[in-house]
């Protein structure tokens, strides 16, 4: 549909200086989540509602990889990393982070408000 946004933008941090090549606790970099997270926009028939973008730096590679999930209707930002609770970005000041789930399939669902 012409002009049609999609509900979701996950960015995903693949910077090659910075977060892009730090693992998570589970040991995924930022391109292998990015991979994921297209694969569950994929398998679960997300592609009208979801975009997942990979960028540069978004700040914070010292809390491990970095994505951000932004709601196009709300407007509301959820930033994951390697940590839960507050953390302070050099750019951005005190934030608060969620840890990056194992499931990222759960991830989309979560920030699409499905179940």
């Amino acid at each position: 549909m012409p002009g049609h946004q999609q509900e979701l933008n996950i960015i995903v941090c693949i910077d090659p200086r910075r977060c892009g090549y730090v693992p998570d606790d589970m040991g995924r970099k930022g391109p292998e989540l990015l991979t994921g997270l297209r694969q569950a926009v994929v398998d679960n028939d997300w592609a009208d509602k979801v975009q997942v973008t990979p960028c540069r730096c978004i700040f914070g590679c010292t809390y491990g990889p970095r994505l951000d999930a932004v709601s196009r209707h709300g407007g509301g930002k959820v930033l994951y990393g390697s940590t839960e609770g507050k953390a302070t970005i050099s750019r951005r000041g005190t934030v608060d982070f969620r840890r990056i789930p194992p499931d990222l399939t759960q991830l989309v669902s979560d920030n699409l408000g499905t179940e």
